[in-house]
Protein backbone atom coordinates (compact mmCIF):
# COMPACT_ATOMS: atom_id res chain seq x y z
CA UNK A 1 0.00 0.00 0.00
CA UNK A 2 1.84 3.46 -1.23
CA UNK A 3 2.52 6.09 1.18
CA UNK A 4 1.43 9.49 0.68
CA UNK A 5 4.47 12.23 0.02
CA UNK A 6 4.39 15.76 0.39
CA UNK A 7 7.03 17.66 -1.31
CA UNK A 8 7.46 21.12 -0.55
CA UNK A 9 3.42 22.28 -0.94
CA UNK A 10 2.41 25.46 -0.51
CA UNK A 11 -1.30 26.88 -1.35
CA UNK A 12 -2.93 30.09 -1.74
CA UNK A 13 -6.60 30.14 -2.68
CA UNK A 14 -7.59 32.76 -4.90
CA UNK A 15 -7.62 36.52 -3.95
CA UNK A 16 -5.44 35.68 -0.73
CA UNK A 17 -2.05 36.60 -0.53
CA UNK A 18 -0.95 34.78 2.63
CA UNK A 19 -0.56 30.96 1.65
CA UNK A 20 -2.89 29.01 3.93
CA UNK A 21 -0.09 26.27 3.74
CA UNK A 22 3.54 26.69 4.03
CA UNK A 23 6.34 24.87 1.93
CA UNK A 24 4.97 21.36 3.97
CA UNK A 25 7.19 18.33 3.77
CA UNK A 26 5.31 15.37 5.13
CA UNK A 27 5.72 11.60 5.01
CA UNK A 28 2.62 9.69 5.54
CA UNK A 29 3.50 5.60 5.49
CA UNK A 30 0.68 3.18 4.71
CA UNK A 31 -0.96 1.72 7.68
CA UNK A 32 -0.59 4.69 9.59
CA UNK A 33 -3.59 6.66 11.87
CA UNK A 34 -2.76 10.03 12.02
CA UNK A 35 -4.64 12.94 13.71
CA UNK A 36 -4.37 16.26 12.18
CA UNK A 37 -4.95 19.34 14.85
CA UNK A 38 -5.12 22.59 15.18
CA UNK A 39 -7.10 25.98 15.39
CA UNK A 40 -9.23 26.99 12.97
CA UNK A 41 -7.85 28.41 9.99
CA UNK A 42 -4.68 26.79 10.45
CA UNK A 43 -4.59 24.95 7.06
CA UNK A 44 -6.11 21.11 8.11
CA UNK A 45 -9.07 21.31 5.67
CA UNK A 46 -6.39 22.63 2.71
CA UNK A 47 -4.13 19.47 3.62
CA UNK A 48 -6.68 17.31 3.74
CA UNK A 49 -7.88 18.79 0.17
CA UNK A 50 -4.53 18.40 -1.29
CA UNK A 51 -3.81 14.54 0.32
CA UNK A 52 -7.19 12.97 -1.34
CA UNK A 53 -5.68 15.28 -4.86
CA UNK A 54 -8.74 17.79 -4.95
CA UNK A 55 -5.71 20.66 -5.36
CA UNK A 56 -5.80 22.18 -7.37
CA UNK A 57 -8.26 19.93 -9.70
CA UNK A 58 -11.41 20.82 -7.89
CA UNK A 59 -10.19 23.53 -5.36
CA UNK A 60 -8.61 26.25 -7.26
CA UNK A 61 -5.72 27.90 -6.28
CA UNK A 62 -1.93 28.48 -7.11
CA UNK A 63 0.06 26.06 -5.74
CA UNK A 64 3.64 24.81 -5.26
CA UNK A 65 5.38 21.83 -4.89
CA UNK A 66 2.88 18.85 -4.59
CA UNK A 67 1.85 15.21 -3.58
CA UNK A 68 3.18 11.65 -4.47
CA UNK A 69 0.81 8.78 -3.92
CA UNK A 70 3.43 6.16 -3.83
CA UNK A 71 5.79 7.25 -7.05
CA UNK A 72 3.32 9.03 -9.01
CA UNK A 73 2.28 12.41 -8.58
CA UNK A 74 -1.77 12.64 -7.76
CA UNK A 75 -1.96 15.95 -9.81
CA UNK A 76 -0.65 13.20 -12.86
CA UNK A 77 -4.10 10.91 -11.69
CA UNK A 78 -7.19 11.30 -13.19
CA UNK A 79 -10.41 11.90 -10.80
CA UNK A 80 -11.66 8.29 -11.02
CA UNK A 81 -8.29 6.77 -10.70
CA UNK A 82 -7.58 8.51 -6.97
CA UNK A 83 -11.01 7.60 -6.28
CA UNK A 84 -10.47 4.17 -6.06
CA UNK A 85 -7.55 4.47 -3.89
CA UNK A 86 -8.33 7.91 -1.58
CA UNK A 87 -11.78 8.23 -0.24
CA UNK A 88 -12.46 11.33 1.82
CA UNK A 89 -15.61 12.56 4.17
CA UNK A 90 -15.91 16.21 4.34
CA UNK A 91 -16.81 18.14 7.14
CA UNK A 92 -20.65 18.61 6.50
CA UNK A 93 -22.23 15.83 5.06
CA UNK A 94 -25.16 17.43 2.89
CA UNK A 95 -22.65 18.37 1.20
CA UNK A 96 -21.88 14.69 -0.16
CA UNK A 97 -24.69 12.77 0.09
CA UNK A 98 -26.59 12.87 -3.56
CA UNK A 99 -29.06 10.18 -3.59
CA UNK A 100 -32.84 10.28 -1.64
CA UNK A 101 -31.80 7.10 0.21
CA UNK A 102 -29.53 5.62 2.49
CA UNK A 103 -28.61 2.28 0.61
CA UNK A 104 -28.14 4.22 -2.79
CA UNK A 105 -26.35 6.71 -1.37
CA UNK A 106 -24.24 3.58 -0.01
CA UNK A 107 -24.25 1.66 -3.02
CA UNK A 108 -23.37 5.01 -5.34
CA UNK A 109 -19.60 4.82 -5.76
CA UNK A 110 -19.23 0.71 -6.13
CA UNK A 111 -21.99 0.82 -9.09
CA UNK A 112 -19.73 3.49 -10.48
CA UNK A 113 -16.49 1.09 -10.32
CA UNK A 114 -18.92 -1.36 -12.48
CA UNK A 115 -18.74 -4.15 -10.45
CA UNK A 116 -21.15 -7.27 -10.24
CA UNK A 117 -24.26 -6.35 -8.24
CA UNK A 118 -23.64 -9.54 -5.23
CA UNK A 119 -20.25 -7.67 -4.83
CA UNK A 120 -22.33 -4.33 -4.63
CA UNK A 121 -24.86 -5.99 -2.47
CA UNK A 122 -21.85 -7.36 -0.44
CA UNK A 123 -19.86 -4.11 0.18
CA UNK A 124 -23.10 -1.94 1.18
CA UNK A 125 -24.05 -4.85 4.02
CA UNK A 126 -20.97 -4.47 5.37
CA UNK A 127 -20.87 -0.25 5.22
CA UNK A 128 -23.66 -0.07 7.29
CA UNK A 129 -22.89 -2.96 9.75
CA UNK A 130 -19.61 -0.99 10.59
CA UNK A 131 -21.68 2.21 10.79
CA UNK A 132 -24.21 0.85 12.97
CA UNK A 133 -26.74 1.84 10.08
CA UNK A 134 -28.72 -1.59 9.17
CA UNK A 135 -31.58 -0.20 10.45
CA UNK A 136 -31.80 2.87 8.13
CA UNK A 137 -31.33 1.23 5.38
CA UNK A 138 -34.71 1.99 3.64
CA UNK A 139 -35.04 5.67 5.21
CA UNK A 140 -34.95 9.36 3.27
CA UNK A 141 -31.67 10.59 3.65
CA UNK A 142 -33.16 13.95 4.27
CA UNK A 143 -34.79 12.07 7.66
CA UNK A 144 -31.43 11.52 9.41
CA UNK A 145 -30.23 13.56 12.05
CA UNK A 146 -26.84 15.50 11.27
CA UNK A 147 -24.80 12.43 13.34
CA UNK A 148 -26.66 9.37 11.50
CA UNK A 149 -25.69 11.82 7.78
CA UNK A 150 -22.52 11.82 9.13
CA UNK A 151 -22.58 7.89 9.74
CA UNK A 152 -23.44 7.23 6.05
CA UNK A 153 -21.02 9.56 4.35
CA UNK A 154 -18.70 7.24 6.25
CA UNK A 155 -20.30 4.24 4.88
CA UNK A 156 -20.22 5.49 1.27
CA UNK A 157 -16.56 5.57 1.42
CA UNK A 158 -15.90 2.52 3.50
CA UNK A 159 -18.24 0.88 0.54
CA UNK A 160 -15.66 1.99 -1.77
CA UNK A 161 -12.78 0.22 -0.03
CA UNK A 162 -9.68 2.72 -0.15
CA UNK A 163 -6.35 2.12 0.42
CA UNK A 164 -6.43 5.86 2.16
CA UNK A 165 -9.31 7.23 4.65
CA UNK A 166 -9.33 10.95 4.95
CA UNK A 167 -12.01 12.13 7.37
CA UNK A 168 -12.29 15.42 7.99
CA UNK A 169 -13.65 16.50 11.30
CA UNK A 170 -16.06 13.02 10.88
CA UNK A 171 -17.53 13.08 14.58
CA UNK A 172 -18.32 16.45 14.67
CA UNK A 173 -22.45 15.98 14.51
CA UNK A 174 -22.27 12.59 16.65
CA UNK A 175 -23.08 11.71 20.13
CA UNK A 176 -19.95 10.69 22.18
CA UNK A 177 -21.23 6.89 22.26
CA UNK A 178 -21.67 7.34 18.59
CA UNK A 179 -18.11 9.00 18.02
CA UNK A 180 -16.49 5.87 19.84
CA UNK A 181 -17.95 4.02 17.84
CA UNK A 182 -17.33 5.35 14.74
CA UNK A 183 -13.26 5.41 15.90
CA UNK A 184 -13.31 1.34 16.65
CA UNK A 185 -14.47 0.92 13.00
CA UNK A 186 -11.60 2.88 11.84
CA UNK A 187 -9.09 1.67 13.84
CA UNK A 188 -10.14 -1.63 13.01
CA UNK A 189 -10.11 -1.00 8.92
CA UNK A 190 -6.29 0.27 10.31
CA UNK A 191 -4.92 -2.67 12.18
CA UNK A 192 -6.97 -5.28 10.08
CA UNK A 193 -6.79 -4.03 6.68
CA UNK A 194 -3.77 -1.90 7.02
CA UNK A 195 -5.76 1.29 5.75
CA UNK A 196 -3.99 4.49 5.84
CA UNK A 197 -6.53 6.86 8.07
CA UNK A 198 -5.91 10.50 7.94
CA UNK A 199 -8.18 12.30 10.96
CA UNK A 200 -8.55 16.16 10.85
CA UNK A 201 -10.46 16.49 14.69
CA UNK A 202 -11.16 18.82 17.42
CA UNK A 203 -11.97 16.50 19.72
CA UNK A 204 -9.01 15.34 20.86
CA UNK A 205 -9.70 14.15 24.10
CA UNK A 206 -11.93 11.34 22.20
CA UNK A 207 -9.40 10.44 19.52
CA UNK A 208 -5.97 10.71 21.05
CA UNK A 209 -5.88 6.85 22.43
CA UNK A 210 -6.83 5.78 19.17
CA UNK A 211 -4.04 7.31 16.95
CA UNK A 212 -0.33 6.17 16.80
CA UNK A 213 1.04 9.68 15.22
CA UNK A 214 -0.29 13.53 15.86
CA UNK A 215 0.56 16.27 14.00
CA UNK A 216 -0.50 19.82 15.42
CA UNK A 217 -0.52 22.78 12.62
CA UNK A 218 -0.01 26.53 12.80
CA UNK A 219 -0.16 28.65 10.07
CA UNK A 220 0.34 26.49 7.74
CA UNK A 221 3.30 24.60 9.12
CA UNK A 222 3.56 21.45 11.33
CA UNK A 223 4.88 22.75 15.12
CA UNK A 224 4.08 19.26 16.41
CA UNK A 225 5.03 15.64 14.66
CA UNK A 226 5.20 12.63 17.63
CA UNK A 227 3.19 9.66 18.68
CA UNK A 228 0.72 10.82 21.01
CA UNK A 229 2.25 10.40 24.11
CA UNK A 230 4.97 12.19 23.15
CA UNK A 231 3.32 15.10 21.84
CA UNK A 232 2.09 16.96 24.97
CA UNK A 233 5.74 17.18 26.35
CA UNK A 234 5.33 21.43 25.67
CA UNK A 235 2.28 22.58 27.00
CA UNK A 236 2.71 25.79 26.52
CA UNK A 237 2.54 25.18 22.30
CA UNK A 238 -1.26 23.96 22.68
CA UNK A 239 -1.96 26.34 25.15
CA UNK A 240 -0.56 28.98 22.91
CA UNK A 241 -2.37 28.05 20.10
CA UNK A 242 -6.08 27.93 21.78
CA UNK A 243 -6.09 23.81 21.20
CA UNK A 244 -7.31 21.74 24.05
CA UNK A 245 -5.05 19.47 25.72
CA UNK A 246 -6.53 16.35 27.00
CA UNK A 247 -7.97 16.02 30.28
CA UNK A 248 -6.11 13.02 31.71
CA UNK A 249 -2.73 14.55 29.79
CA UNK A 250 -3.30 17.69 32.05
CA UNK A 251 -4.61 15.98 35.27
CA UNK A 252 -1.49 14.51 35.29
CA UNK A 253 1.10 17.45 34.58
CA UNK A 254 -0.81 18.73 37.79
CA UNK A 255 0.13 15.15 39.72
CA UNK A 256 4.14 15.19 38.84
CA UNK A 257 4.51 12.69 41.82
CA UNK A 258 2.26 10.10 40.67
CA UNK A 259 2.50 10.16 36.88
CA UNK A 260 5.69 11.01 36.40
CA UNK A 261 7.03 10.84 32.78
CA UNK A 262 3.98 8.36 31.87
CA UNK A 263 1.17 10.10 30.22
CA UNK A 264 -2.30 8.75 30.50
CA UNK A 265 -4.07 8.66 26.94
CA UNK A 266 -7.26 7.47 28.73
CA UNK A 267 -9.76 7.77 31.80
CA UNK A 268 -8.65 3.69 32.01
CA UNK A 269 -4.82 4.67 31.94
CA UNK A 270 -5.18 7.70 34.71
CA UNK A 271 -7.70 5.74 36.99
CA UNK A 272 -5.22 2.96 37.39
CA UNK A 273 -1.94 4.89 38.26
CA UNK A 274 -4.05 6.62 40.83
CA UNK A 275 -5.83 3.58 42.28
CA UNK A 276 -3.88 3.12 45.96
CA UNK A 277 -2.99 6.40 46.13
CA UNK A 278 -3.99 9.14 48.87
CA UNK A 279 -5.71 10.86 46.11
CA UNK A 280 -8.69 8.74 46.20
CA UNK A 281 -8.91 8.71 49.72
CA UNK A 282 -9.22 12.63 49.65
CA UNK A 283 -11.33 12.21 46.50
CA UNK A 284 -13.94 10.72 48.54
CA UNK A 285 -13.71 12.67 51.67
CA UNK A 286 -14.22 15.76 49.95
CA UNK A 287 -16.77 15.10 47.30
CA UNK A 288 -18.32 17.54 45.33
CA UNK A 289 -21.51 18.16 47.30
CA UNK A 290 -24.71 18.56 45.00
CA UNK A 291 -25.37 22.12 43.54
CA UNK A 292 -29.54 22.85 43.53
CA UNK A 293 -31.23 24.56 40.70
CA UNK A 294 -32.39 27.89 41.52
CA UNK A 295 -36.26 28.22 41.05
CA UNK A 296 -37.24 31.07 38.71
CA UNK A 297 -40.82 31.86 38.57
CA UNK A 298 -40.70 33.40 34.62
CA UNK A 299 -40.92 30.40 32.51
CA UNK A 300 -39.74 31.42 28.91
CA UNK A 301 -39.74 28.26 26.90
CA UNK A 302 -42.31 25.59 27.91
CA UNK A 303 -42.95 22.33 25.99
CA UNK A 304 -46.60 20.85 27.65
CA UNK A 305 -47.42 17.14 26.99
CA UNK A 306 -45.63 17.68 23.29
CA UNK A 307 -45.88 14.64 20.93
CA UNK A 308 -44.48 14.44 17.68
CA UNK A 309 -44.78 12.15 14.79
CA UNK A 310 -43.22 12.04 11.22
CA UNK A 311 -46.32 9.50 9.28
CA UNK A 312 -45.71 6.55 11.48
CA UNK A 313 -42.53 7.45 13.41
CA UNK A 314 -43.02 9.18 16.52
CA UNK A 315 -40.17 11.41 17.51
CA UNK A 316 -41.59 12.78 20.39
CA UNK A 317 -43.17 11.10 23.71
CA UNK A 318 -45.31 13.31 26.16
CA UNK A 319 -42.44 15.78 26.81
CA UNK A 320 -42.73 17.90 29.56
CA UNK A 321 -39.96 20.87 29.84
CA UNK A 322 -39.83 23.97 31.35
CA UNK A 323 -37.34 26.48 30.55
CA UNK A 324 -36.66 29.38 33.06
CA UNK A 325 -35.24 33.09 32.38
CA UNK A 326 -31.70 33.23 32.60
CA UNK A 327 -30.67 29.64 32.30
CA UNK A 328 -28.37 27.70 30.34
CA UNK A 329 -30.50 24.36 29.55
CA UNK A 330 -28.06 21.87 27.85
CA UNK A 331 -30.25 19.45 25.92
CA UNK A 332 -28.05 16.29 25.52
CA UNK A 333 -28.72 12.51 23.55
CA UNK A 334 -27.99 10.28 21.58
CA UNK A 335 -28.49 11.51 17.71
CA UNK A 336 -31.61 11.15 16.71
CA UNK A 337 -32.84 11.31 20.48
CA UNK A 338 -35.22 14.08 19.38
CA UNK A 339 -33.21 16.89 20.30
CA UNK A 340 -33.37 19.46 16.98
CA UNK A 341 -37.00 17.81 16.75
CA UNK A 342 -37.88 19.47 20.64
CA UNK A 343 -36.26 22.75 19.73
CA UNK A 344 -37.61 23.31 16.31
CA UNK A 345 -41.25 23.82 17.66
CA UNK A 346 -40.58 26.41 19.70
CA UNK A 347 -39.74 28.73 16.50
CA UNK A 348 -43.06 27.22 14.51
CA UNK A 349 -40.76 25.49 12.13
CA UNK A 350 -43.70 22.95 12.74
CA UNK A 351 -46.71 21.97 14.32
CA UNK A 352 -46.76 19.44 17.53
CA UNK A 353 -48.66 16.77 16.86
CA UNK A 354 -50.15 16.81 20.12
CA UNK A 355 -49.71 19.09 23.45
CA UNK A 356 -48.63 22.70 22.87
CA UNK A 357 -45.35 24.79 22.94
CA UNK A 358 -45.15 28.71 24.79
CA UNK A 359 -42.69 31.42 23.84
CA UNK A 360 -42.60 33.79 26.48
CA UNK A 361 -45.83 33.18 27.61
CA UNK A 362 -47.43 32.98 24.79
CA UNK A 363 -48.79 29.96 22.49
CA UNK A 364 -46.27 29.24 19.67
CA UNK A 365 -47.46 30.33 16.05
CA UNK A 366 -46.81 27.77 13.48
CA UNK A 367 -45.81 29.30 10.59
CA UNK A 368 -45.37 32.85 11.77
CA UNK A 369 -41.42 32.40 12.18
CA UNK A 370 -41.07 35.86 12.11
CA UNK A 371 -43.09 36.37 15.21
CA UNK A 372 -41.03 33.97 17.36
CA UNK A 373 -37.48 35.62 16.17
CA UNK A 374 -38.59 38.63 17.61
CA UNK A 375 -37.67 37.26 20.84
CA UNK A 376 -35.99 33.72 20.18
CA UNK A 377 -32.87 33.54 17.73
CA UNK A 378 -32.23 30.25 16.19
CA UNK A 379 -28.34 29.05 15.15
CA UNK A 380 -28.77 26.08 13.35
CA UNK A 381 -26.64 22.89 12.99
CA UNK A 382 -25.63 23.74 9.28
CA UNK A 383 -24.49 27.17 9.96
CA UNK A 384 -23.63 27.71 6.06
CA UNK A 385 -27.58 27.80 5.09
CA UNK A 386 -27.66 31.20 7.26
CA UNK A 387 -24.76 33.21 5.15
CA UNK A 388 -25.48 34.94 2.25
CA UNK A 389 -24.10 38.00 2.17
CA UNK A 390 -21.15 39.12 -0.12
CA UNK A 391 -18.27 39.89 2.76
CA UNK A 392 -18.21 39.07 6.59
CA UNK A 393 -18.91 42.92 7.41
CA UNK A 394 -22.25 42.35 5.20
CA UNK A 395 -23.13 39.97 7.16
CA UNK A 396 -23.50 41.47 10.64
CA UNK A 397 -24.62 44.79 9.48
CA UNK A 398 -27.94 42.95 7.91
CA UNK A 399 -28.28 41.89 11.60
CA UNK A 400 -28.15 45.65 12.52
CA UNK A 401 -29.93 46.81 9.98
CA UNK A 402 -33.07 43.87 11.00
CA UNK A 403 -32.80 44.13 14.49
CA UNK A 404 -36.36 44.82 16.41
CA UNK A 405 -36.81 47.80 17.82
CA UNK A 406 -36.23 48.76 21.55
CA UNK A 407 -32.84 46.89 22.08
CA UNK A 408 -31.40 50.00 20.92
CA UNK A 409 -29.82 49.52 24.16
CA UNK A 410 -27.38 46.62 22.52
CA UNK A 411 -24.28 48.13 23.52
CA UNK A 412 -22.16 45.81 20.81
CA UNK A 413 -21.03 47.68 17.48
CA UNK A 414 -19.76 45.57 13.99
CA UNK A 415 -16.01 46.19 15.18
CA UNK A 416 -16.67 45.10 18.62
CA UNK A 417 -18.32 41.80 17.12
CA UNK A 418 -15.73 41.45 14.42
CA UNK A 419 -13.35 41.67 17.68
CA UNK A 420 -15.16 38.71 19.20
CA UNK A 421 -15.19 36.47 16.64
CA UNK A 422 -12.16 36.82 15.80
CA UNK A 423 -12.52 38.02 12.28
CA UNK A 424 -11.86 41.76 12.12
CA UNK A 425 -9.07 40.73 9.76
CA UNK A 426 -10.95 38.84 7.48
CA UNK A 427 -14.03 41.32 7.27
CA UNK A 428 -14.08 42.11 3.37
CA UNK A 429 -13.74 38.44 2.88
CA UNK A 430 -16.57 36.73 1.24
CA UNK A 431 -18.12 34.42 4.07
CA UNK A 432 -17.22 31.07 1.43
CA UNK A 433 -13.52 31.81 1.68
CA UNK A 434 -13.36 31.13 5.88
CA UNK A 435 -12.53 27.66 7.19
CA UNK A 436 -15.98 25.77 8.62
CA UNK A 437 -14.83 26.83 12.17
CA UNK A 438 -14.84 31.07 10.97
CA UNK A 439 -17.97 30.66 8.96
CA UNK A 440 -19.56 29.00 12.11
CA UNK A 441 -18.17 32.07 14.78
CA UNK A 442 -19.63 34.27 11.44
CA UNK A 443 -22.98 33.11 11.80
CA UNK A 444 -22.91 33.51 15.64
CA UNK A 445 -22.27 36.46 15.51
CA UNK A 446 -24.42 37.30 13.32
CA UNK A 447 -27.18 36.53 15.53
CA UNK A 448 -26.06 38.20 18.34
CA UNK A 449 -26.21 41.29 16.34
CA UNK A 450 -29.81 41.12 16.80
CA UNK A 451 -29.88 40.76 20.61
CA UNK A 452 -32.14 38.14 20.96
CA UNK A 453 -33.94 37.65 24.51
CA UNK A 454 -33.51 33.76 24.42
CA UNK A 455 -31.14 32.08 21.83
CA UNK A 456 -31.32 28.25 20.50
CA UNK A 457 -27.53 27.14 19.62
CA UNK A 458 -28.02 23.52 17.81
CA UNK A 459 -24.62 22.71 18.38
CA UNK A 460 -22.71 25.65 18.60
CA UNK A 461 -19.03 24.71 18.70
CA UNK A 462 -19.44 22.42 15.86
CA UNK A 463 -15.84 22.86 13.81
CA UNK A 464 -14.39 25.20 15.91
CA UNK A 465 -11.45 24.83 17.63
CA UNK A 466 -11.09 25.40 21.53
CA UNK A 467 -9.70 28.06 22.47
CA UNK A 468 -12.35 29.65 19.42
CA UNK A 469 -15.17 27.75 21.10
CA UNK A 470 -14.35 28.98 24.04
CA UNK A 471 -14.07 32.45 23.63
CA UNK A 472 -17.98 32.63 21.98
CA UNK A 473 -19.12 30.65 24.81
CA UNK A 474 -17.72 32.47 27.26
CA UNK A 475 -18.76 35.54 25.53
CA UNK A 476 -22.01 34.08 25.72
CA UNK A 477 -22.06 33.75 29.16
CA UNK A 478 -21.23 37.61 29.55
CA UNK A 479 -23.92 38.71 27.40
CA UNK A 480 -26.19 36.38 29.08
CA UNK A 481 -25.46 37.70 32.76
CA UNK A 482 -25.82 41.49 30.85
CA UNK A 483 -29.09 41.11 29.25
CA UNK A 484 -30.65 38.38 31.12
CA UNK A 485 -30.81 35.99 28.00
CA UNK A 486 -31.86 32.09 28.49
CA UNK A 487 -30.22 29.46 26.19
CA UNK A 488 -30.90 26.21 24.93
CA UNK A 489 -28.08 24.82 23.74
CA UNK A 490 -28.31 21.74 21.55
CA UNK A 491 -24.48 20.03 21.51
CA UNK A 492 -22.08 16.62 22.13
CA UNK A 493 -19.43 18.35 23.28
CA UNK A 494 -19.90 17.61 27.26
CA UNK A 495 -16.86 19.83 28.39
CA UNK A 496 -18.51 22.40 27.31
CA UNK A 497 -21.86 21.40 28.81
CA UNK A 498 -19.71 20.86 32.13
CA UNK A 499 -18.17 24.19 32.14
CA UNK A 500 -20.90 26.88 31.06
CA UNK A 501 -24.41 24.97 31.23
CA UNK A 502 -26.75 25.98 34.66
CA UNK A 503 -28.74 22.42 33.86
CA UNK A 504 -28.72 19.31 31.73
CA UNK A 505 -31.69 17.41 30.28
CA UNK A 506 -31.16 14.08 28.71
CA UNK A 507 -33.50 13.18 25.87
CA UNK A 508 -33.92 9.55 24.93
CA UNK A 509 -35.97 7.89 22.02
CA UNK A 510 -38.02 11.41 22.35
CA UNK A 511 -38.09 11.35 26.13
CA UNK A 512 -36.71 13.25 28.71
CA UNK A 513 -34.72 11.06 31.27
CA UNK A 514 -32.91 13.11 33.20
CA UNK A 515 -32.98 16.90 34.18
CA UNK A 516 -30.55 18.57 36.57
CA UNK A 517 -27.21 20.38 37.64
CA UNK A 518 -24.28 19.01 34.84
CA UNK A 519 -22.32 18.16 38.26
CA UNK A 520 -25.05 15.66 39.40
CA UNK A 521 -26.47 14.51 35.72
CA UNK A 522 -22.53 13.36 35.07
CA UNK A 523 -22.01 10.84 37.72
CA UNK A 524 -25.31 8.86 36.44
CA UNK A 525 -22.74 6.99 34.34
CA UNK A 526 -24.74 3.92 33.90
CA UNK A 527 -28.34 6.09 32.34
CA UNK A 528 -26.21 7.93 30.64
CA UNK A 529 -24.97 5.66 28.80
CA UNK A 530 -28.52 3.90 27.90
CA UNK A 531 -28.73 7.47 26.24
CA UNK A 532 -25.92 7.68 24.21
CA UNK A 533 -24.54 10.12 26.40
CA UNK A 534 -20.56 10.16 28.14
CA UNK A 535 -19.85 12.37 30.74
CA UNK A 536 -16.31 14.07 30.29
CA UNK A 537 -13.16 12.33 31.06
CA UNK A 538 -12.84 13.75 34.58
CA UNK A 539 -16.26 13.00 35.86
CA UNK A 540 -15.63 9.88 34.48
CA UNK A 541 -12.96 9.25 36.28
CA UNK A 542 -14.28 10.50 39.41
CA UNK A 543 -17.04 8.17 39.37
CA UNK A 544 -15.04 5.36 38.47
CA UNK A 545 -12.28 5.88 41.35
CA UNK A 546 -15.39 6.30 44.12
CA UNK A 547 -17.29 3.31 42.54
CA UNK A 548 -19.89 5.41 41.45
CA UNK A 549 -20.55 6.61 45.33
CA UNK A 550 -20.69 10.01 44.92
CA UNK A 551 -24.27 11.94 44.07
CA UNK A 552 -21.92 14.60 42.15
CA UNK A 553 -18.71 14.71 40.29
CA UNK A 554 -15.67 17.06 39.42
CA UNK A 555 -16.45 18.92 36.08
CA UNK A 556 -12.94 20.09 35.66
CA UNK A 557 -9.26 19.20 36.18
CA UNK A 558 -9.17 21.87 38.59
CA UNK A 559 -12.18 20.98 40.56
CA UNK A 560 -10.78 17.45 40.62
CA UNK A 561 -7.33 18.58 42.35
CA UNK A 562 -9.08 20.93 44.73
CA UNK A 563 -10.91 17.88 45.78
CA UNK A 564 -7.61 16.08 46.53
CA UNK A 565 -6.40 18.60 48.11
CA UNK A 566 -3.03 18.62 46.04
CA UNK A 567 -1.50 22.45 46.21
CA UNK A 568 1.18 21.20 44.34
CA UNK A 569 -0.83 19.75 41.60
CA UNK A 570 -2.77 22.92 41.87
CA UNK A 571 0.25 25.25 40.84
CA UNK A 572 0.64 23.22 38.40
CA UNK A 573 -2.58 23.29 36.36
Amino acid sequence: MPDITIEGLSFWYPGSSNPVLRSLDLKIAEGEFVLVAGASGCGKSTLALAAAGLIPTRVQGFIEGGVRFGGKAISDMQVHEISQQIGMVFQNPDNQIIHLDVESEVAFGPENLGLPRSEIAGRVDQALRMTGMEAFRKRSTFSLSGGQKQRITIAAMLAMKPKVLILDEPTSDLDPVGTQEVLKVLKELNRIHDMTIILVEHKIDEVIEWVDRVLLMDQGSVVVDSPPRQAFRNLQTWDSLGVIVPQMVRLAAGLPDIFGSNVPLSVEEAASALRGSNCVKWLSRNAVPPVPLQPCETTVLDWDNVQLAYDNLQVLHDVNLQISSGEWVALVGANGSGKTSLASLVMGFQAPTGGSVSCMGKPVCVGDISMQAQKVAYLFQAADNMLFESTVQREFGFGFRHRRKGLDGMKYTIEQLLEIVDLTDLKERNPFHLSHGQRKRLAIGALLASAPQAMILDEPTTGQDDGHAALFLEFLQQLRGKLGLTYLMITHDMISVANYASRVVVLRDGKVQMSGHPAYVFAQGTQLAASGVVPPPVARLHSMLTEGACPSVCLNVGQFLQAIKSEEALLHV
